[in-house]
């Protein structure tokens, strides 16, 4: 037998909307809403949105931007930056059969603090020697290194996702073997600086 339903409040008229806000430097342009009964629920919550939605640049809809809010304030959710990648469909349209790539891993540390977890692709027109993976690497490596003790947290995402730093590695990996192109393909956050508390 089907249950009575109880007459009662709406549970959705209990809940508000909270605007989500992209991170400072992102200019704390709205980016969607969320829905909750309490502010605190909202916290920690991720959105994803593109650069083309932040920049108004076509050429960039490819690059993802994943969000969490650290913050709410009345009816506002503000977020911070928690990865970047690139959109699967970017990634499989740069692959071409009998193509290869070097897939690697590093850990980074900006200028202001910011701990980062950057995966790189590197790709190739054919197979290569495991010795010449592991120079293509240490190029990587190396470049990720010295741009990010030299650039803030703002400073080294705009240089991944303007595709700068892609470029720089480009130039300096093709001496090994000539390569096809390199991405940048995530940027992911470990662990930011802590804020000091006021004396």
């Amino acid at each position: 037998m089907a249950r009575k339903r109880v007459a009662g409040k709406d549970p959705w008229k209990a809940k508000t909307w909270y605007t989500i806000h992209a991170p400072d430097i992102f200019e704390k342009k709205e980016i969607g809403e969320t829905i909750s009964d309490k502010p605190e629920k909202v916290l920690g919550r991720k959105i994803e949105t593109n650069m083309k939605e932040l920049t108004g640049d076509m050429k960039k809809s490819h690059i993802k931007l994943i969000f969490r809010v650290k913050e709410v304030t009345g009816e506002n959710a503000y977020t911070e930056f928690f990865r970047q990648e690139l959109s699967r469909s970017y990634l499989r349209s740069q692959i071409r059969r009998r193509n290869s790539k070097v897939d690697s891993i590093f850990n980074v540390k900006t200028k202001d603090g910011y701990n980062l977890r950057a995966s790189t692709s590197a790709i190739l027109t054919t197979r290569i020697l495991t010795s010449q993976k592991k120079a293509i690497r240490e190029i990587i490596n190396q470049e990720l290194i010295s741009i990010s003790i030299n650039n803030d947290f703002a400073q080294f995402l705009d240089e991944v996702t303007s595709g700068k730093i892609s470029s720089e590695i480009y130039k300096k990996a093709r001496k090994v073997y000539p390569l096809k192109r390199v991405e940048v393909t995530k940027i992911k956050l470990i662990d930011k600086p802590k804020v000091k508390e006021a004396a």
